[in-house]
Protein backbone atom coordinates (compact mmCIF):
# COMPACT_ATOMS: atom_id res chain seq x y z
CA UNK A 1 0.00 0.00 0.00
CA UNK A 2 1.16 3.47 -0.64
CA UNK A 3 2.30 6.10 2.34
CA UNK A 4 1.72 9.25 3.21
CA UNK A 5 4.26 11.79 3.87
CA UNK A 6 6.35 12.54 7.13
CA UNK A 7 8.33 12.90 6.61
CA UNK A 8 1.37 20.79 12.67
CA UNK A 9 -7.43 30.12 17.38
CA UNK A 10 -10.36 31.72 18.07
CA UNK A 11 -12.99 33.03 15.25
CA UNK A 12 -11.58 36.24 16.04
CA UNK A 13 -8.05 35.34 14.63
CA UNK A 14 -8.95 34.03 11.45
CA UNK A 15 -9.32 37.23 9.63
CA UNK A 16 -5.20 37.70 10.61
CA UNK A 17 -4.69 34.84 7.82
CA UNK A 18 -4.72 35.07 3.93
CA UNK A 19 -7.48 32.08 3.51
CA UNK A 20 -9.46 31.62 0.79
CA UNK A 21 -11.31 29.01 -0.99
CA UNK A 22 -13.39 27.87 1.88
CA UNK A 23 -15.65 25.29 1.02
CA UNK A 24 -18.80 24.30 3.56
CA UNK A 25 -18.38 27.02 6.01
CA UNK A 26 -19.15 27.03 9.01
CA UNK A 27 -22.08 28.97 8.63
CA UNK A 28 -23.83 26.89 6.70
CA UNK A 29 -26.83 24.88 7.60
CA UNK A 30 -27.02 21.18 8.20
CA UNK A 31 -30.04 20.04 6.12
CA UNK A 32 -29.98 16.71 7.82
CA UNK A 33 -31.41 18.95 10.91
CA UNK A 34 -34.61 19.72 9.77
CA UNK A 35 -37.51 18.83 8.16
CA UNK A 36 -38.82 19.37 4.75
CA UNK A 37 -42.11 21.73 7.17
CA UNK A 38 -38.92 23.39 8.52
CA UNK A 39 -39.58 21.94 11.96
CA UNK A 40 -36.59 21.67 14.36
CA UNK A 41 -34.85 18.25 14.59
CA UNK A 42 -32.43 17.26 17.35
CA UNK A 43 -29.31 18.09 16.14
CA UNK A 44 -26.54 15.96 14.33
CA UNK A 45 -24.26 15.31 16.63
CA UNK A 46 -20.67 14.36 14.80
CA UNK A 47 -17.73 12.98 16.94
CA UNK A 48 -13.96 13.60 16.48
CA UNK A 49 -11.01 11.69 17.83
CA UNK A 50 -7.53 13.36 18.18
CA UNK A 51 -4.10 13.18 20.10
CA UNK A 52 -4.09 17.31 21.11
CA UNK A 53 -4.74 18.35 24.52
CA UNK A 54 -8.11 20.21 24.31
CA UNK A 55 -6.91 23.47 25.98
CA UNK A 56 -3.91 23.54 23.09
CA UNK A 57 -6.41 24.25 20.23
CA UNK A 58 -9.44 21.88 19.50
CA UNK A 59 -11.78 23.23 22.54
CA UNK A 60 -11.62 26.01 20.21
CA UNK A 61 -12.25 25.01 17.37
CA UNK A 62 -15.55 23.44 18.47
CA UNK A 63 -17.05 26.10 20.19
CA UNK A 64 -16.63 28.36 17.28
CA UNK A 65 -18.29 25.74 14.75
CA UNK A 66 -20.80 24.50 17.50
CA UNK A 67 -22.00 28.40 17.94
CA UNK A 68 -22.26 28.85 13.99
CA UNK A 69 -23.80 25.71 13.33
CA UNK A 70 -26.58 24.73 16.19
CA UNK A 71 -27.98 21.96 13.73
CA UNK A 72 -24.53 20.42 13.53
CA UNK A 73 -22.98 20.01 16.79
CA UNK A 74 -19.56 18.00 17.01
CA UNK A 75 -17.67 16.68 20.20
CA UNK A 76 -14.02 16.10 20.73
CA UNK A 77 -12.43 13.49 22.24
CA UNK A 78 -8.53 13.28 22.50
CA UNK A 79 -6.99 10.07 22.89
CA UNK A 80 -2.99 9.74 23.93
CA UNK A 81 -0.86 9.64 20.42
CA UNK A 82 0.98 6.70 22.08
CA UNK A 83 0.48 2.63 21.22
CA UNK A 84 -1.79 2.41 23.84
CA UNK A 85 -3.67 5.56 23.02
CA UNK A 86 -3.99 4.58 19.70
CA UNK A 87 -5.19 0.98 20.11
CA UNK A 88 -8.18 2.58 21.86
CA UNK A 89 -8.65 4.56 19.09
CA UNK A 90 -8.90 1.43 16.81
CA UNK A 91 -10.56 -0.19 19.10
CA UNK A 92 -13.64 2.54 18.80
CA UNK A 93 -13.71 2.63 14.86
CA UNK A 94 -15.16 -0.94 15.22
CA UNK A 95 -17.42 -0.34 18.14
CA UNK A 96 -20.97 -0.03 17.51
CA UNK A 97 -21.52 2.75 19.88
CA UNK A 98 -18.68 4.87 20.25
CA UNK A 99 -17.41 4.86 16.83
CA UNK A 100 -15.91 8.76 15.70
CA UNK A 101 -17.06 10.06 12.56
CA UNK A 102 -13.92 11.89 12.19
CA UNK A 103 -10.42 10.92 13.17
CA UNK A 104 -7.00 12.10 13.36
CA UNK A 105 -4.09 9.85 12.18
CA UNK A 106 -0.76 10.98 13.25
CA UNK A 107 2.26 9.60 11.34
CA UNK A 108 2.26 6.88 7.96
CA UNK A 109 2.70 3.99 10.54
CA UNK A 110 -1.04 4.57 12.13
CA UNK A 111 -2.96 5.68 9.15
CA UNK A 112 -1.97 2.97 7.21
CA UNK A 113 -2.99 0.40 9.50
CA UNK A 114 -6.51 2.48 9.99
CA UNK A 115 -6.66 2.32 6.09
CA UNK A 116 -5.47 -1.31 5.13
CA UNK A 117 -7.78 -2.26 7.22
CA UNK A 118 -10.34 -0.88 6.20
CA UNK A 119 -11.60 2.22 8.65
CA UNK A 120 -11.11 5.09 6.89
CA UNK A 121 -13.25 6.06 3.69
CA UNK A 122 -12.96 6.89 0.50
CA UNK A 123 -13.44 11.24 -0.09
CA UNK A 124 -13.03 11.86 -3.28
CA UNK A 125 -16.69 12.10 -4.35
CA UNK A 126 -17.61 13.64 -0.95
CA UNK A 127 -14.93 16.39 -1.76
CA UNK A 128 -16.50 17.18 -5.10
CA UNK A 129 -20.23 17.21 -3.28
CA UNK A 130 -18.63 19.83 -1.05
CA UNK A 131 -16.48 21.56 -3.60
CA UNK A 132 -13.50 21.64 -1.17
CA UNK A 133 -10.71 22.86 -3.27
CA UNK A 134 -8.01 20.39 -2.68
CA UNK A 135 -5.39 22.26 -4.48
CA UNK A 136 -6.00 25.92 -4.01
CA UNK A 137 -5.62 24.68 -0.36
CA UNK A 138 -3.56 21.87 0.35
CA UNK A 139 -2.07 21.16 -3.01
CA UNK A 140 -2.63 17.68 -4.23
CA UNK A 141 0.81 16.86 -4.75
CA UNK A 142 0.90 16.67 -0.69
CA UNK A 143 -1.19 13.96 -0.46
CA UNK A 144 -0.77 10.50 -1.16
CA UNK A 145 -3.48 8.25 -2.55
CA UNK A 146 -3.85 4.83 -2.17
CA UNK A 147 -4.82 2.93 -5.38
CA UNK A 148 -5.86 6.65 -6.91
CA UNK A 149 -8.60 6.90 -3.73
CA UNK A 150 -7.85 9.93 -1.20
CA UNK A 151 -8.97 8.51 2.49
CA UNK A 152 -7.26 11.91 4.08
CA UNK A 153 -6.37 15.17 4.15
CA UNK A 154 -3.80 16.60 6.06
CA UNK A 155 -4.71 19.41 8.82
CA UNK A 156 -0.94 20.36 10.07
CA UNK A 157 2.21 21.12 8.16
CA UNK A 158 5.20 20.01 10.55
CA UNK A 159 8.82 21.68 10.76
CA UNK A 160 11.82 19.93 12.32
CA UNK A 161 13.90 22.17 13.38
CA UNK A 162 16.84 22.17 16.87
CA UNK A 163 15.70 24.55 19.47
CA UNK A 164 18.61 25.91 21.62
CA UNK A 165 19.00 27.53 25.28
CA UNK A 166 19.89 30.68 23.88
CA UNK A 167 21.61 31.52 26.94
CA UNK A 168 23.64 28.79 27.48
CA UNK A 169 24.63 29.64 23.31
CA UNK A 170 25.99 32.86 24.22
CA UNK A 171 27.86 31.58 27.06
CA UNK A 172 29.41 29.00 24.88
CA UNK A 173 30.72 32.11 22.66
CA UNK A 174 28.61 29.98 19.91
CA UNK A 175 26.27 32.51 17.17
CA UNK A 176 23.28 30.39 15.95
CA UNK A 177 24.02 28.12 13.81
CA UNK A 178 22.83 28.62 9.88
CA UNK A 179 23.28 26.16 7.04
CA UNK A 180 24.72 23.64 9.06
CA UNK A 181 25.23 19.70 9.28
CA UNK A 182 25.05 16.77 11.56
CA UNK A 183 28.24 17.01 12.14
CA UNK A 184 28.56 20.42 13.28
CA UNK A 185 25.54 19.32 15.57
CA UNK A 186 27.36 17.00 17.32
CA UNK A 187 30.53 19.70 17.87
CA UNK A 188 28.27 21.82 19.18
CA UNK A 189 26.81 19.51 21.45
CA UNK A 190 30.09 19.15 22.81
CA UNK A 191 30.70 23.20 23.46
CA UNK A 192 27.15 22.97 24.97
CA UNK A 193 27.69 19.93 27.42
CA UNK A 194 28.51 22.07 30.91
CA UNK A 195 28.05 20.44 34.63
CA UNK A 196 24.61 18.45 34.84
CA UNK A 197 23.50 20.03 31.30
CA UNK A 198 23.91 18.15 28.05
CA UNK A 199 24.59 19.43 25.36
CA UNK A 200 21.91 17.51 23.42
CA UNK A 201 18.85 15.21 23.22
CA UNK A 202 17.64 12.93 20.67
CA UNK A 203 14.28 11.41 21.57
CA UNK A 204 14.81 7.30 21.61
CA UNK A 205 13.75 5.17 20.08
CA UNK A 206 11.65 7.36 17.74
CA UNK A 207 14.14 9.84 16.38
CA UNK A 208 17.08 8.23 16.04
CA UNK A 209 19.72 9.65 14.06
CA UNK A 210 20.77 7.01 11.30
CA UNK A 211 16.78 6.95 10.32
CA UNK A 212 17.10 11.28 9.91
CA UNK A 213 20.50 10.80 7.98
CA UNK A 214 18.78 8.20 5.62
CA UNK A 215 16.00 10.37 4.76
CA UNK A 216 18.24 13.41 4.39
CA UNK A 217 19.95 11.01 1.41
CA UNK A 218 16.96 9.96 0.30
CA UNK A 219 14.10 11.96 0.74
CA UNK A 220 11.71 10.20 -1.48
CA UNK A 221 11.02 6.49 -0.21
CA UNK A 222 14.27 6.12 2.19
CA UNK A 223 13.96 2.87 3.32
CA UNK A 224 13.84 1.28 -0.44
CA UNK A 225 16.44 1.07 -2.76
CA UNK A 226 15.83 0.61 -6.78
CA UNK A 227 16.26 -2.81 -7.10
CA UNK A 228 12.78 -3.99 -4.67
CA UNK A 229 15.34 -4.38 -1.63
CA UNK A 230 16.26 -2.40 1.39
CA UNK A 231 18.40 0.94 1.13
CA UNK A 232 19.84 -0.11 4.68
CA UNK A 233 23.33 -0.61 3.37
CA UNK A 234 23.47 3.22 2.36
CA UNK A 235 26.46 5.17 3.98
CA UNK A 236 24.01 7.90 5.29
CA UNK A 237 22.92 5.29 7.38
CA UNK A 238 26.09 4.50 8.99
CA UNK A 239 26.96 8.22 9.18
CA UNK A 240 24.13 8.45 11.26
CA UNK A 241 24.91 5.65 13.83
CA UNK A 242 28.24 6.67 13.69
CA UNK A 243 27.01 10.24 15.04
CA UNK A 244 24.42 9.50 17.51
CA UNK A 245 27.35 6.94 19.36
CA UNK A 246 29.43 10.00 19.30
CA UNK A 247 26.79 12.08 21.07
CA UNK A 248 26.44 9.03 24.07
CA UNK A 249 30.08 7.84 23.97
CA UNK A 250 31.27 11.63 24.82
CA UNK A 251 28.84 11.97 27.26
CA UNK A 252 27.15 15.05 25.18
CA UNK A 253 23.87 12.85 25.41
CA UNK A 254 22.08 11.12 28.41
CA UNK A 255 22.18 7.30 27.41
CA UNK A 256 20.11 5.23 25.58
CA UNK A 257 18.89 3.21 28.08
CA UNK A 258 18.03 5.69 30.21
CA UNK A 259 16.05 7.48 27.15
CA UNK A 260 13.73 4.33 26.61
CA UNK A 261 13.74 3.31 30.62
CA UNK A 262 12.14 6.47 32.06
CA UNK A 263 10.50 7.46 28.60
CA UNK A 264 12.29 10.60 28.44
CA UNK A 265 10.51 13.46 26.59
CA UNK A 266 12.35 15.67 24.09
CA UNK A 267 10.60 19.58 25.53
CA UNK A 268 11.12 18.23 29.27
CA UNK A 269 14.55 18.05 28.68
CA UNK A 270 15.27 21.22 26.97
CA UNK A 271 12.70 23.06 29.36
CA UNK A 272 14.09 21.66 32.34
CA UNK A 273 17.85 22.31 31.63
CA UNK A 274 18.86 18.89 31.67
CA UNK A 275 19.93 19.50 27.75
CA UNK A 276 20.89 22.41 25.93
CA UNK A 277 19.56 21.52 22.87
CA UNK A 278 16.90 19.25 21.02
CA UNK A 279 16.08 18.04 18.02
CA UNK A 280 12.54 19.14 18.16
CA UNK A 281 9.57 20.56 15.93
CA UNK A 282 6.87 23.22 15.48
CA UNK A 283 4.77 20.88 17.38
CA UNK A 284 6.39 21.74 20.94
CA UNK A 285 5.76 25.70 20.83
CA UNK A 286 2.90 25.23 22.87
CA UNK A 287 5.67 23.80 25.64
CA UNK A 288 7.93 27.24 25.05
CA UNK A 289 5.48 29.11 26.42
CA UNK A 290 4.11 26.75 28.96
CA UNK A 291 6.59 28.60 31.88
CA UNK A 292 3.94 27.21 34.38
CA UNK A 293 4.78 23.95 33.97
CA UNK A 294 8.53 24.80 33.07
CA UNK A 295 9.60 27.83 34.70
CA UNK A 296 12.66 28.66 33.04
CA UNK A 297 14.97 32.02 32.66
CA UNK A 298 16.21 31.44 29.23
CA UNK A 299 15.12 32.03 25.67
CA UNK A 300 14.73 29.64 23.17
CA UNK A 301 16.29 30.15 19.59
CA UNK A 302 15.38 28.03 16.46
CA UNK A 303 18.10 26.66 13.75
CA UNK A 304 17.36 25.03 10.59
CA UNK A 305 17.01 21.13 10.27
CA UNK A 306 20.82 19.92 9.96
CA UNK A 307 21.84 18.47 6.65
CA UNK A 308 24.39 15.68 5.62
CA UNK A 309 25.85 18.68 3.73
CA UNK A 310 25.64 22.16 3.77
CA UNK A 311 23.13 23.79 2.05
CA UNK A 312 20.47 21.13 1.99
CA UNK A 313 17.33 21.79 1.86
CA UNK A 314 15.40 18.37 3.56
CA UNK A 315 13.31 18.96 6.17
CA UNK A 316 12.28 15.42 8.25
CA UNK A 317 9.22 16.56 9.00
CA UNK A 318 6.06 17.11 6.53
CA UNK A 319 2.39 16.66 6.59
CA UNK A 320 0.58 15.74 9.49
CA UNK A 321 -2.52 15.54 11.50
CA UNK A 322 -3.94 13.36 8.93
CA UNK A 323 -7.95 13.40 9.22
CA UNK A 324 -9.71 10.70 8.11
CA UNK A 325 -13.54 9.64 7.84
CA UNK A 326 -14.64 6.90 9.68
CA UNK A 327 -16.29 4.22 6.90
CA UNK A 328 -18.47 3.23 9.48
CA UNK A 329 -19.98 6.76 9.93
CA UNK A 330 -23.83 7.56 9.08
CA UNK A 331 -22.96 11.15 8.64
CA UNK A 332 -20.13 11.02 6.10
CA UNK A 333 -21.50 14.33 4.44
CA UNK A 334 -21.81 16.19 7.77
CA UNK A 335 -18.26 14.93 8.51
CA UNK A 336 -16.80 16.62 5.18
CA UNK A 337 -18.74 20.14 5.69
CA UNK A 338 -16.71 19.89 9.14
CA UNK A 339 -13.32 18.68 7.60
CA UNK A 340 -13.51 21.45 4.64
CA UNK A 341 -14.36 24.18 7.28
CA UNK A 342 -11.23 22.65 9.58
CA UNK A 343 -8.84 22.47 6.88
CA UNK A 344 -9.91 26.58 5.37
CA UNK A 345 -10.47 28.98 8.16
CA UNK A 346 -11.00 26.45 11.23
CA UNK A 347 -8.04 25.17 12.36
CA UNK A 348 -6.68 29.05 12.84
CA UNK A 349 -7.82 27.98 16.75
CA UNK A 350 -4.96 25.70 16.44
CA UNK A 351 -1.82 27.90 15.52
CA UNK A 352 -1.41 29.11 19.30
CA UNK A 353 -0.57 25.87 19.83
CA UNK A 354 2.19 25.12 17.50
CA UNK A 355 0.17 23.58 14.31
CA UNK A 356 0.61 25.26 11.11
CA UNK A 357 -2.48 25.02 8.43
CA UNK A 358 -1.62 23.43 5.64
CA UNK A 359 -3.31 25.84 4.08
CA UNK A 360 -0.98 26.94 1.11
CA UNK A 361 -2.37 30.93 1.45
CA UNK A 362 -1.67 31.02 5.16
CA UNK A 363 0.20 34.46 6.08
CA UNK A 364 3.54 33.13 7.80
CA UNK A 365 3.98 36.15 9.73
CA UNK A 366 0.34 36.31 10.83
CA UNK A 367 1.20 32.44 12.07
CA UNK A 368 4.18 33.38 13.75
CA UNK A 369 2.20 36.26 15.69
CA UNK A 370 -0.22 33.53 16.64
CA UNK A 371 2.35 30.94 17.90
CA UNK A 372 4.30 33.84 19.64
CA UNK A 373 1.04 35.20 21.01
CA UNK A 374 2.37 37.33 24.44
CA UNK A 375 5.29 35.24 24.85
CA UNK A 376 8.10 37.09 22.92
CA UNK A 377 9.97 37.42 25.68
CA UNK A 378 10.50 33.54 26.42
CA UNK A 379 11.67 32.92 21.89
CA UNK A 380 14.12 34.41 19.35
CA UNK A 381 10.88 35.63 16.88
CA UNK A 382 13.13 36.38 14.43
CA UNK A 383 14.72 32.64 14.10
CA UNK A 384 11.68 31.05 14.43
CA UNK A 385 10.17 33.42 11.76
CA UNK A 386 13.04 32.62 9.21
CA UNK A 387 12.40 28.86 10.06
CA UNK A 388 8.78 28.81 9.05
CA UNK A 389 9.40 30.63 5.74
CA UNK A 390 12.44 28.34 4.30
CA UNK A 391 11.38 26.95 1.18
CA UNK A 392 11.69 22.78 2.23
CA UNK A 393 11.94 19.47 0.47
CA UNK A 394 9.58 17.22 2.35
CA UNK A 395 9.94 13.31 2.56
CA UNK A 396 7.55 10.96 0.27
CA UNK A 397 7.05 7.68 1.54
CA UNK A 398 5.06 5.95 -0.85
CA UNK A 399 6.64 2.49 -1.01
CA UNK A 400 5.24 0.42 2.20
CA UNK A 401 6.15 -3.04 2.05
CA UNK A 402 7.14 -4.12 5.13
CA UNK A 403 7.60 -0.71 6.43
CA UNK A 404 6.42 -1.65 10.10
CA UNK A 405 9.10 -4.18 10.11
CA UNK A 406 11.71 -2.15 8.56
CA UNK A 407 11.76 0.55 11.16
CA UNK A 408 11.44 -1.94 14.09
CA UNK A 409 14.69 -3.71 12.65
CA UNK A 410 16.30 -0.24 12.61
CA UNK A 411 15.68 0.76 15.70
CA UNK A 412 16.70 -2.82 17.35
CA UNK A 413 19.95 -2.92 15.45
CA UNK A 414 20.89 0.25 16.46
CA UNK A 415 20.39 0.00 20.30
CA UNK A 416 22.54 -3.06 20.25
CA UNK A 417 25.34 -1.20 18.64
CA UNK A 418 24.47 2.38 20.70
CA UNK A 419 24.90 0.00 23.89
CA UNK A 420 27.90 -2.04 22.98
CA UNK A 421 26.50 -4.78 22.35
CA UNK A 422 27.70 -5.40 18.65
CA UNK A 423 30.36 -3.41 16.73
CA UNK A 424 29.49 -0.65 13.65
CA UNK A 425 30.34 -3.74 10.61
CA UNK A 426 28.26 -6.28 12.29
CA UNK A 427 25.29 -3.95 12.91
CA UNK A 428 24.81 -2.53 9.68
CA UNK A 429 25.39 -6.27 8.02
CA UNK A 430 22.56 -7.19 9.92
CA UNK A 431 20.54 -4.37 10.14
CA UNK A 432 20.51 -4.96 6.22
CA UNK A 433 20.25 -8.49 6.00
CA UNK A 434 17.27 -9.14 7.98
CA UNK A 435 15.13 -5.67 6.34
CA UNK A 436 15.76 -7.46 2.54
CA UNK A 437 14.17 -10.66 4.35
CA UNK A 438 11.30 -8.91 5.89
CA UNK A 439 10.66 -7.15 2.75
CA UNK A 440 11.09 -10.68 0.65
CA UNK A 441 8.68 -12.21 3.25
CA UNK A 442 6.20 -9.43 3.13
CA UNK A 443 5.99 -10.11 -0.66
CA UNK A 444 4.85 -13.51 -0.47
Amino acid sequence: MNKIRKGIPLAALAALLAFSGCSGSGSEKASSSSDVAGTKKTPVKLTIWGGVPEESGPKDVVTNWNKANPELQVEYIRYVNDDSGNTKLDTALISKTDAPDIFISYGETYYNRRMNAGMTAPLDDLIAKNGFKVDEIIGSSNIIKSNNTTFYLPAMKQLSMVMINQTALTSAGEKLPDQWTWDDYVKLAGRLTKGEAKGSFIQAPGEILPKITLTLAKPKDSYYNDKGSSNFDSPSLQKGLELQKQLYDKGNMVSWAETVSNKLATHSELFTGKANMILGGTHLIRYVKDTKNFPRDFKVAFASNPQLESGGKVNIAGFNDLMSINSKSAHKEDAMKFIAWYLSEGNTAMIAGGRIPTNKKADMDKVVELFVGDAAALMDVESLKKILKTEYVFPAQVESTAYAELTKILTEESEKYFMNVQPIDKTMQTIKTRADQAIQAAKK
